[in-house]
């Protein structure tokens, strides 16, 4: 009777243990990854660069007016890495891809103007756009985003009035 409980029970330990197996408790095979979507602010970062890097192309063509310019493109290098900080990507990018396509007068910029009233008038335009962009994006975003996003705005609307 010993012998015949024991071959049941080893039995049973093999049953159990090929059962077991298949389930793979220990995590061996490779789970599926659900696919994370883009973050909503990754339209507004791209937006971001092309506004930063559009200061540089004026500041390039009018280096007189760094004083005036500098400060307001450094500002949305600070936009940048903010932005690129909350998202959780390299400050110095590369970005990855937005869910919604960037704004097409941002991604092919026109050429800078070559008068500088026209350029400063372009920039004002450009700020105003991105402003209305923050903002929205403000109104849009869960509580722990809005200062961030508020603060972007508010600065974009700062600019604004420097460049009048």
């Amino acid at each position: 009777m010993l012998i015949h409980r024991r071959a049941f029970l080893a039995a049973a330990v093999a049953a159990s243990a090929g059962s077991v197996a298949a389930c793979d408790p220990l995590g061996t095979k490779p789970a599926a990854q659900p696919s994370q979507a883009p973050d909503v602010l990754l339209p507004l970062l791209h937006r971001t660069v092309a506004l930063r890097d559009r200061y540089a192309e004026v500041l390039t063509a009018f280096p007189a007016l760094q004083d005036r310019l500098g400060p307001l493109k450094d500002d949305h290098d600070q936009h940048v890495v903010a932005l690129a900080r909350e998202i959780g990507v390299p400050e110095k990018g590369p970005f990855p891809a937005a869910s919604e396509s960037a704004d097409p007068s941002a991604a092919a910029s026109a050429p800078v103007p070559t008068e500088q009233s026209a350029a400063l008038s372009d920039l004002a335009a450009r700020e105003k756009t991105a402003r209305q962009d923050a903002e929205t994006a403000c109104l849009a975003a869960p509580s722990y985003r809005a200062a961030l996003l508020g603060s972007i705005a508010a600065c974009r609307a700062g600019h604004q009035e420097v460049l009048r």
